[in-house]
């Protein structure tokens, strides 16, 4: 059986994960993969079609998803195509220089399944973006997509991060997978500090070139067509001049803006 080992990022949508999952494929040794569990659910659905024409046109394009697509009428379940696509990475030559994986799927359906089938090779980065420039995030997003926002949405999305974030810790620590919990606003505002911590904990080889991406990402946010042409690290600040969140930070019980500070800018390597 193959030594790579497998980092699977974990967080809410619009956190930081393409840009962790980015940053971690420029060491040379590591290969991203984005969101793999999602691409092997669209295979299996067969909604190739639904995916946006970047996305069609790196399946076309990348020798790996090609085969993984091919591969898809062989199984009858995400669970049995989503184990054969890290068999296939663990014993194929084309896959021998690199010796970390970075899957950027953030969900718990993958987790689930890559910890029962490859538990020793599984290890896990939870990404936690401030609730506040995290709420900006989710209110342009709905905005470029011309949906309208409900009365509560808010405040429901402000209980909804607290919640899923510290759900993610919990069953991390019950399952006893290891974790390393990383701040996006950190990671942008003070990459040094950030980028000595990964390389230790996550125990990576070699420097990370920003030029040179090895990630084959489908499905991750609008970045990765940037990224492929160089990363840049930039820090979101819209958050700081609008106040859409401040009515509902005012009104939030202190656990949560507690939670806030303590994961995200109370980071202690």
């Amino acid at each position: 059986m193959s030594d790579k080992k497998i980092f699977y990022i974990l967080s809410l949508g619009h956190s930081g994960s393409t840009l962790m999952e980015y940053y971690l494929s420029c060491y040379p040794r590591s290969l991203g993969i984005g969101e793999a569990y999602k691409a092997v659910r669209t295979f299996q659905k067969d909604h190739i079609q639904s995916l946006s024409e970047y996305d069609q046109q790196t399946i076309e394009k990348s020798d790996f998803w090609k085969e993984i697509h091919s591969r898809t009428s062989a199984f009858e379940s995400i669970e049995e195509q989503y184990i054969d696509m890290y068999d296939y990475i663990f014993k194929s030559a084309a896959f021998e220089k690199y010796d970390t994986i970075i899957d950027s799927s953030k969900s718990l359906e993958g987790l689930k399944i890559l910890s029962e089938n490859f538990n020793d090779k599984l290890n896990v980065i939870v990404v936690i973006k401030d609730l506040r420039a995290w709420l900006i995030s989710q209110i342009d997003n709905k905005n470029r997509k011309n949906r309208k926002i409900p009365i509560g949405h808010k405040t429901r999305s402000a209980i909804h991060w607290w919640r899923s974030n510290s759900a993610y810790l919990r069953i991390l620590k019950e399952s006893n997978i290891p974790c390393s919990v990383v701040s996006y606003d950190l990671f942008c505002l003070d990459q040094t500090k950030m980028e000595t911590y990964l390389k230790d904990k996550l125990n990576l080889s070699g420097q990370p070139d920003l030029q040179q991406t090895n990630s084959i990402n489908i499905l991750g946010n609008r970045m990765k067509k940037k990224a492929n042409h160089g990363l840049e690290i930039l820090y979101d600040y819209r958050w700081m001049h609008r106040n859409e969140w401040n009515l509902i930070w005012n009104c939030l019980p202190s656990v949560i803006k507690n939670f806030n500070r303590d994961k995200v800018w109370n980071f202690d390597s």
